[in-house]
């Protein structure tokens, strides 16, 4: 009897993440158009790296709707903000590797600009979680993201393999990526991002 409760315990606990993994998404989703997309796009990502951190760390109090609108609406503005000078420095950098391929072609140039975006990535991968969990001062969110992706480098590559891999299972299955997509891709960088954080503040301690 132990071990059917135990499987049916098990099935339970599968069920009620994929659920939550999809209402997270349609929330990420609503809360997107409601900023009419360009708008909403960077607030309700924090929201949803927002829930996602507090649901690792099992912290218990308001419900998923309640925390994702709360977060939503306080980081709008802040969100906002960071979110289009990433975005503009993404581009510029695109841009410029762009340019470095195709006019001046210079292969040293081409290495140098490559690593500058490798190292954009890593940043951009840390920023949502460090805005989730630390209270900073303007660009200190980007510097700590910037550091704690290279200082943690265990952790930085095991975001990277989970991106690859849930690249080529929403290729295979794209319903996945229709109905749970933001949060299937959020949750183990916010996982991952947590162990590099809890590392760093042992070391501190």
């Amino acid at each position: 009897m132990e071990h059917v409760s135990g499987l049916f315990r098990w099935v339970y606990e599968i069920g009620d993440g994929l659920a939550k993994l999809i209402y997270l998404h349609i929330l990420w989703v609503l809360f997107t158009c409601v900023g009419l997309g360009i708008f909403g796009v960077f607030p309700a990502t924090a929201a949803l790296f927002s829930v996602i951190h507090k649901s690792i760390e099992r912290k218990r109090g308001e419900s998923i709707f309640r925390t994702f609108y709360t977060s939503y609406k306080s980081q709008f503005l802040k969100a906002n903000g960071f979110g289009f000078i990433i975005t503009a420095f993404g581009l510029f950098l695109y841009w410029d590797v762009t340019i470095s391929k195709q006019v001046i072609q210079s292969a040293i140039l081409h290495v140098i600009l490559l690593v500058f975006c490798f190292f954009y990535f890593i940043t951009v991968l840390y920023f949502y979680p460090v805005f989730a969990r630390y209270e900073l001062k303007g660009f200190q969110y980007i510097k700590q993201a910037f550091l704690i992706a290279i200082s943690r480098p265990f952790e930085t590559i095991a975001i990277i393999l989970c991106l690859l891999i849930l690249y080529y299972v929403f290729v295979f299955i794209p319903v996945l990526y229709v109905f749970m997509g933001a949060a299937m891709v959020a949750y183990p960088v916010m996982w991952f991002a947590m162990r590099a954080f809890m590392g760093i503040e042992r070391k501190k301690s």
